[in-house]
């Protein structure tokens, strides 16, 4: 009996030896901002599996990994509720210039474009083996373009019938809510009892709205009230997409419009924003400089208008008036080319250089003629230089903002896109953040995770909390920056260190990992 005992107690170390470890990951030593606003505090946190199991002062148990983290702000993955990431995350499952930056979760579907119908798209996602989660909203845009095309009247009641079918089943298939961009063809052409209409399928079936809203220059109170009042009485939240105020002479706007929503909100209607920290946009020549009524009916349409001297007349007059007063900035030098498939070399110059390279003066007139021609030989992308920083400020500033970029997965080296794609979380963070000190860290990381994961009805992440998915990110406040410029703007952000998504390291110490942990989230009505 006693050598059987002997034996056994013998044993005993060798069992405790070879149990598996309490943990997957420690993060050791970090400063804690959880994602609620709340003043961050010192702790270990413990990861096992996809999801945050514990955070506490110290954490002795074993653990199959521990990383060193102290000194640094261990946040929760960011959110970026506004992407086009469509452009690109085939080519680039890893989205290097989104994970490099903290992003953990990208959202498409924004401005009312959006695949018709999405699950297609999103099992292809989902088969694609990518880095950060995605997700999707169903646009109206789209869906008007499949049930009218992209005409210029209300639908009929037997295409509105159709349209709120296709909502449905954009819903059923894992979208978010409903996107519009009134701004462009056709939802430009949408009435806004239309949009109400379409809205509250989406909110009956727990969807959100969010707009990229008619005008964000002359119109753009007129357009606020126009969101607001779609949100309130389609019954479901909105949301001003990309807020800003487009062309000098309207800047200081947003004094206005910041306002209407503190109005809209103390009355019960649930409305907010979100924006990228830059004080120039970006979208297609043709979308920008030429009126919308130009665009009606698709590109065949708008060339046979550019071949009558009087039509066309007409919209060189307007697009003098929209380089002059609003996306335009009021000099061609403020309109630079992105990319441009007829002429790449034309990416990286402005619409004063490109209209001195077809032997014109620079003149507003001349530069609408450039404009035109541009359209004609097929299109590019533009940036616009029109955006006042006071502005961005206060947008920024206000509780009801939230941080996204409007941006793309990028190509490195491909073009010369928005900087907006490489640097605007770690703009926010440095820039904004640090050295300008417009809002606290802590308010910041709000703004990035638990405030876009609140309005989206992501319960499981956007905050570090026991029990939540583990979505981290970790940077240093004192280093962060964007390094990203509109002149280079294929330059990765500079300051975090590690990103986890889904539990996984994704990036660390420089380098991508062989980790594709993302997934594809799914919205409220999945069925």
């Amino acid at each position: 009996m006693r050598r059987l005992l002997l034996l056994t107690l013998l044993a005993i170390p060798a069992l405790v030896h070879t149990q598996a470890p309490a943990y997957d990951l420690i993060l050791r030593g970090g400063r804690i901002v959880d994602g609620t606003a709340s003043p961050w505090y010192q702790a270990d946190l413990a990861i096992k599996g996809d999801t945050i199991v514990r955070i506490a002062p110290a954490i002795t148990d074993p653990a199959s990994r521990v990383i060193d983290v102290k000194g640094l702000i261990v946040a929760p993955g960011f959110i970026d509720i506004h992407t086009h990431a469509r452009r690109g995350i085939f080519e680039v499952p890893t989205a290097d210039n989104y994970v490099r930056q903290g992003v953990t979760t990208l959202i498409e579907g924004p401005d009312g474009g959006s695949p018709v119908p999405l699950a297609p798209f999103l099992d292809k996602v989902a088969a694609t083996r990518i880095t950060p989660n995605f997700a999707m909203f169903i646009g109206q845009g789209s869906i008007r373009s499949e049930v009218m095309g992209e005409v210029d009247r209300p639908a009929t009641r037997e295409e509105l019938d159709r349209m709120r079918a296709l909502v449905t089943q954009g819903m059923r298939e894992g979208a978010f809510g409903l996107s519009s961009g009134l701004f462009y063809v056709p939802g430009a052409f949408t009435p806004t009892e239309e949009v109400i209409d379409l809205a509250r399928v989406a909110g009956a079936m727990g969807g959100i709205y969010i707009s990229h809203m008619r005008d964000e220059a002359k119109g753009l109170t007129d357009s606020v009230r126009e969101t607001l009042a779609i949100g309130e009485k389609g019954g479901l939240p909105t949301q001003i997409t990309h807020h800003k105020v487009v062309g000098k002479k309207y800047w200081g706007g947003s004094i206005q419009t910041l306002k209407m929503v503190d109005e809209a909100r103390a009355r019960g209607v649930d409305a907010t924003i979100d924006q990228y920290p830059y004080t120039a946009s970006a979208t297609s020549i043709g979308a920008a400089l030429l009126p919308s009524w130009a665009n009606e009916g698709g590109r065949d349409a708008t060339l046979k208008r550019l071949k009558d001297p009087a039509t066309r007349a007409k919209i060189k007059d307007a697009s003098v008036a929209i380089i002059r007063d609003e996306r335009g900035g009021g000099d061609p030098k403020n309109v630079s080319v992105s990319a441009c498939q007829f002429d790449p070399k034309l990416a990286g110059q402005n619409l004063a250089q490109i209209t001195q390279g077809r032997g014109l003066a620079v003149t507003l007139e001349n530069a609408a003629e450039t404009a035109m021609w541009i359209v004609e030989q097929g299109g590019c992308g533009g940036i616009f230089h029109a955006i006042g920083e006071d502005d961005l400020q206060r947008i920024l500033a206000h509780p009801a903002t939230m941080v996204a970029s409007d941006g793309e997965v990028a190509v490195f080296g491909r073009n010369v896109p928005h900087p907006r794609s490489y640097g605007t979380f770690a703009r926010v963070l440095g820039l904004y953040v640090r050295d300008k000190q417009i809002i606290p860290l802590e308010t910041a990381v709000q703004k990035m995770s638990s405030f876009p994961a609140q309005r989206l009805g992501l319960s499981d992440r956007g905050v570090l909390r026991q029990g939540l998915k583990a979505d981290i990110t970790v940077f240093d406040a004192a280093a962060i920056r964007d390094t990203a410029t509109f002149e280079k703007p294929h330059s990765y952000a500079e300051g975090v260190s590690v990103v986890i998504v889904n539990g996984e390291i994704a990036f660390q110490d420089g380098r991508m990992t062989a980790a594709r942990p993302g997934r594809v989230l799914y919205g409220p009505a999945k069925r």
